[in-house]
This record gives structure tokens, C-alpha cells and sequence, in this order.
């Protein structure tokens, strides 16, 4: 398994394949059913990890931060520089797979690890809104992660383009998007 971790963060995740793992790892090609059933599963446990680590990223940014807003814009820019220094695992975990035959639905451990990800960011924009309904939490937190997902996409597809500044754009997001106190 550390072995595809490695090589998703340079290979793109259509051209993985059992045998570029296990020439990687100086295996047989049958040595990963040892462990695994399959590539799929084996990818599975990857993207887990990698989720799993975008969550201690964006725990660790949140930690002994007090003031709700300022861990909401220390988690968005945790997530952004997340996907910015870990190019390769961010596009792993949300590739989309343009095969006929991929899963309309992700497994459900995924979906699972998914959301625990988030938590973080659902956590502090809720402490931001304590008034607010659970739907309203999590739908402001979805709106923001959108965001931060399109700004983080096209930083990795569009190094080159001329993104407003990370700090300020954040400010302005966080702003636009939760209420500040009076």
C-alpha cells in the first residue's frame, strides 16, 4: 500500500495498474492478492489513507484556534494548501472515473472516511452558527467546501492563472458565506 501511495502522487490513477505496483515494490504480479482482492480494493485503502490524512491535516489546523471564524479560515486554508502540496493524493481522492463500467457510487467506507474529513470544517462552521439547524450547518459547510474545491482545482490545472490572493480570497469566502457577529 505504500508503495501506490507513492506512485499516486506522480501516476495518474487510470494508469495504475496491479503490475506497475508490483514491479514498483519488486514483487510478483499474484503477490498482491496476498493482501488485497483486487486493484480496485487496494485503491480503496489508499484513498482512505489519504483522506485520513487531509483529516488530521485539518484537525491540527483547527486545534487551539477559539474564535470560530478564525478556525474556519484556518481550515479552508489548510485545505488548500493541502491540495497545493499534495497535488498528486488530492486528485486521487476526488478522481472521477470516465469509464463506462466505474461505480456510479463510491464504496461506502469512502463515502464514510469522506465525511470524516469534513467534519472539521462542519464542526467549526457550526460553532460559527449556533443557532443555525443541522441542514444549514452542513449545507453552509458544503457551499464552502465547493469553494475551496474549485479555487484548489484550479490552482493544480492552472498554475499559471492569476487567482486572487489565498488569505484575502478566504477572508472575503468566509465573510460572503457566514455571518460575522455584531
Amino acid at each position: 500500500m505504500d508503495t501506490t501511495a507513492e506512485l499516486l502522487k506522480t501516476h495518474d490513477l487510470d494508469s495504475l495498474s496491479v503490475r506497475t505496483v508490483t514491479s514498483a515494490t519488486g514483487v510478483s504480479p499474484t503477490a498482491l492478492y496476498l493482501h488485497f482482492t483486487d486493484l480496485p480494493e487496494l485503491l480503496r485503502a489508499v484513498k482512505k489513507r489519504f483522506f485520513t490524512e487531509l483529516r488530521d491535516t485539518l484537525t491540527t489546523a483547527a486545534a487551539d484556534i477559539p474564535d470560530p471564524s478564525d478556525r474556519v479560515r484556518a481550515l479552508a486554508l489548510a485545505y488548500l494548501a493541502y491540495a497545493r502540496e499534495h497535488v498528486g493524493q488530492y486528485a486521487v481522492m476526488f478522481h472521477a472515473h470516465r469509464r463506462t463500467d466505474a461505480p456510479s457510487t463510491p464504496a461506502p467506507e469512502l463515502v464514510e472516511i469522506g465525511w470524516a474529513a469534513f467534519e472539521p470544517l462542519v464542526d467549526a462552521v457550526g460553532a460559527v452558527l449556533p443557532a443555525a439547524s443541522t441542514d444549514e450547518v452542513r449545507e453552509t459547510s458544503v457551499e464552502l467546501w465547493l469553494a475551496l474545491h474549485g479555487r484548489a482545482q484550479l490552482t493544480i490545472a492552472m498554475p499559471w492563472f492569476d487567482l486572487p490572493n489565498e488569505p484575502r480570497y478566504v477572508t472575503r469566502l468566509v465573510r460572503q458565506l457566514l455571518p460575522q457577529p455584531t
